[in-house]
C-alpha cells in the first residue's frame, strides 16, 4: 500500500507535560476493543485500577475532566506502567489522522494539537510517499479518485504560490464548477480562475452561526461573541501573517477534500477550508486590535482552539456542511467578500 503524508509529520513529537492544552483533559476517551480486552485481562493493583476507571468502553474522567491515568506531572501512568504499545488506539494515534482509498492511505497531524499546529503553521505542505505493508481496504471509484487527486494538487499548488486571498476565491470558483461537472457525470477539470465578483459579507451572520455550534470549551461561544463585537474596527492582517493563513487553507484542503471520493461532495469541503481560513484570520485580527501585536504563539493557540471546536465534533462539521448550502452568508461571493474585507 502507498502511504502519502505531509513531510512535516516526521517532525512531530508529543511534548507531554509541557503542553498547555493537554489532550487527556476534557475529552471523552474511547477504548478500542482489542485494548479493552487486554486491560480486562490484567490482574494486580494496576489491573484493579483499570477496572475501576473504565465504564462502557471509556475512561471515567476524574475531577477537572482529567483522564484517570493522567498523573500530577501531566504524564500517562498507562504509558509508564505498561508501555506505549498498550495505549488505546486513539491515544496512540492522536493527533494523527488517516484515510484509506483502496491501495492508497493518506495521513497527517491535526491542527487541534498545539505542537502539531506549530509545525503546520511553520512549513509549506510537501508530500512524502512510501510503501507500507498490508492495510488494504475496499476500493473506491478509480476515475473519481484520479480527478479529485488532480484537482487537489491544482488547488494546493495555487494556494501555495499565488496571491492571497485571490487564490482562495479562485479555488471556490474552481470547486463550484467541478462540483457541477461531477454531479452531471463529467470528470474533466475546469480552468483554475477567478470568475465570481465579491459581495458584501455578512460577518455577523457568519460569526453568529459559529455560536450555534456545540462547544467543547465553555469559553468558546463567549469568545466568538466578544470578537464579533470588534468586527467593525479590527485592523487588516500584516503581510507577514499571510503565509500562515495560506498554510491553514492548505491543511483543511488536504485533510478533507479527498473524502469526496466516497460521496461525490466536494464544494462544502472546499468552503470549509475557505471559511475556516477566514475565521481564524479574523480571530488573529481581533488579537491585533486588542493587543496591538500578534505573536506566532498567539496564532498557534487561536488556530488550535478553532480546530478543537470545529474539526473534532462530527456534529459541528455536519452543521457547517449543511449551512454552506443553506445560508446565504456562506455563498461564494460573500465568502470572497469576507476574505477580501
Amino acid at each position: 500500500m502507498q502511504f502519502r503524508y505531509p513531510s512535516y509529520c516526521d517532525r512531530f513529537r508529543c511534548i507531554a507535560g509541557k503542553c498547555t492544552d493537554n489532550c487527556c483533559i476534557g475529552w471523552e476517551i474511547d477504548i478500542d476493543s482489542d485494548t479493552l480486552a487486554y486491560y480486562n485481562s490484567l490482574s494486580g493493583s494496576f489491573g484493579k485500577r483499570l477496572e475501576q476507571s473504565i465504564a462502557d468502553g471509556c475512561f471515567l474522567l476524574s475531577e477537572g475532566e482529567r483522564c484517570p491515568f493522567l498523573n500530577s506531572s501531566n504524564l500517562c501512568d498507562i504509558f509508564t506502567e505498561l508501555g506505549e504499545e498498550h495505549l488505546c488506539q486513539i491515544c496512540t494515534d492522536h493527533p494523527r489522522y488517516y484515510e484509506w482509498f483502496g491501495h492508497v492511505k493518506e495521513g497527517g497531524i491535526g491542527l487541534c494539537c498545539e505542537e502539531a499546529a506549530r509545525i503546520i503553521l511553520s512549513e509549506d505542505l510537501v508530500l512524502t510517499e512510501r510503501e507500507i505493508p498490508g492495510e488494504e481496504c475496499d476500493g473506491c471509484d478509480a476515475e473519481l479518485f484520479r480527478v479529485l487527486l488532480a484537482a487537489r494538487d491544482t488547488m494546493i499548488g495555487h494556494l501555495q504560490n499565488d496571491a492571497f486571498p485571490e487564490s482562495v476565491g479562485a479555488m471556490l470558483d474552481f470547486a463550484e464548477e467541478l462540483q457541477s461537472r461531477i454531479d452531471n457525470g463529467d470528470f474533466t477539470l475546469p480552468v483554475f480562475e477567478r470568475r465570481t465578483k465579491s459581495e458584501a459579507a455578512d460577518l455577523q451572520g457568519m460569526l453568529q452561526f459559529y455560536t450555534t455550534l456545540e462547544p467543547i470549551d465553555d469559553a468558546w461561544v463567549p469568545y466568538i461573541s466578544h470578537c464579533a463585537a470588534l468586527a467593525d474596527g479590527i485592523p487588516p492582517l500584516q503581510p507577514e501573517h499571510v503565509p500562515y493563513l495560506q498554510r491553514i487553507a492548505v491543511y483543511f484542503l488536504f485533510r478533507y477534500f479527498m473524502k469526496g471520493v466516497f460521496d461525490g461532495e466536494i464544494l462544502s469541503r472546499v468552503k470549509l477550508a475557505a471559511v475556516s481560513t477566514w475565521v481564524i484570520g479574523f480571530l488573529w485580527r481581533c488579537v491585533l486590535q486588542e493587543r496591538h501585536s500578534l505573536s506566532f504563539e498567539e496564532m498557534v493557540q487561536t488556530a488550535k482552539n478553532y480546530s478543537k471546536e470545529v474539526e473534532y465534533s462530527e456534529e459541528n462539521l455536519d452543521c457547517l456542511a449543511d449551512a454552506f448550502y443553506e445560508e446565504t452568508y456562506f455563498d461564494t461571493p460573500h465568502i470572497i467578500g469576507a476574505l477580501e474585507g
